[in-house]
């Protein structure tokens, strides 16, 4: 009988050790966070998805316990904020700032990356910027039409500018469709562009409406219609695109928070959840509204379709406007 019971303890002392290391390891999950979080936005300071980033990162602050420093890395389309996140662990402390333009990084890029954008863990969508197509004013139109013959009437005297893939998606489409010659003058973010716009050194810019706002509220720039499917609040006076005889110009704009690829389901829904929080914060909601960017929240799984049904839209494009790697 005590031969018996020595050959019981070891065991039931083994299975105590385990119970009390897998305690301690949900604790230590459900500990997170537990130091700060960053934010990689592709994008220089100062434009629209910088704003809505920071805006976000003050709410999950609140809600998490943990500071949340937002950190810009543009360039390469958004590869290498991408690849920063990609090689980072996996433990929810760094979070890509993710575009829709980025799904076409395995496109555009000669080393992207990732094979899909679907291999980060997606976390979920923010919102998404509204287009608009801006003007110089010394640029004589007033309408798309008009920006149009403006266009074909001087082939290869004037330019556009594009600070992200949408941009210039929309932009190359607007062009095709309206049968000009425009040379595409590449720029790392808005916040870049809108200065030489400004100055005149591009002549046009399909980019967020936000960025461009303030300039046209101060006479400095023309705003002649926007990509949304209806009229905004914020600019009821101008037209949609549809409204202006281009029904087919549709652009991907959402962003979205994903994090670094084996990301723990569980932190991932962590940050799910205080992502959702965040976009009923009525700070941020102020925020967003000042800066034009629509708020629409999805669940990772959703965000997931999202992306994989842009990877052909994209795939498209690259195709239809003999677009190659760089």
């Amino acid at each position: 009988m005590n031969a018996r019971r020595l050959t019981l303890i070891p065991s039931l002392c083994l299975a105590a050790l385990s119970l009390a290391g897998a305690g301690t390891l949900v604790e230590a999950r459900a500990a997170y966070p537990e130091k700060p979080i960053k934010i990689i936005v592709p994008f220089p300071a100062g434009g629209a998805s910088d704003a809505a980033a920071r805006a976000i990162g003050q709410s999950f602050a609140k809600g998490l316990g943990q500071p949340v420093v937002v950190e810009n890395r543009p360039g390469a389309s958004g590869g290498i904020a991408a690849q920063s996140v990609m090689t980072a662990p996996p433990d929810g402390y760094t979070i890509l700032w993710g575009s829709a333009s980025m799904v076409a990084l395995p496109l555009i890029l000669k080393k992207p990356p990732f094979a899909a954008m679907g291999e980060l863990s997606a976390i979920g969508t923010v919102g998404r910027l509204p287009f608009a197509l801006f003007v110089n004013p010394e640029v004589p139109a007033r309408t798309m039409a008009e920006l149009s013959a403006h266009l074909r009437a001087n082939p290869g005297k004037l330019n556009y500018a594009t600070g992200s893939l949408s941009e210039f998606m929309a932009g190359a489409q607007f062009v095709k469709t309206a049968g000009a010659e425009v040379e595409r003058v590449a720029y790392k973010g808005g916040a870049q562009v809108m200065p030489d716009l400004v100055a005149g050194r591009v002549q046009m810019n399909f980019g967020p409406a936000s960025t461009g706002m303030t300039y046209v509220n101060g006479g400095r720039l023309r705003v002649i219609a926007t990509l949304l499917p209806a009229r905004s609040a914020l600019m009821p006076d101008v037209p949609t695109a549809a409204e202006s005889g281009f029904p087919d110009l549709v652009v991907p704009t959402w962003q979205a928070l994903l994090a670094p690829p084996k990301t723990p389901p569980g932190v991932v829904d962590r940050l799910s959840r205080a992502l959702e929080a965040a976009l009923g914060d009525p700070e941020v909601l102020a925020m967003f509204k000042r800066i034009g960017v629509q708020p629409a929240s999805s669940s990772p799984a959703a965000l997931v379709t999202l992306m994989r049904d842009d990877a052909s839209l994209w795939a498209r494009f690259v195709k239809d406007y003999g677009i190659e790697p760089d």
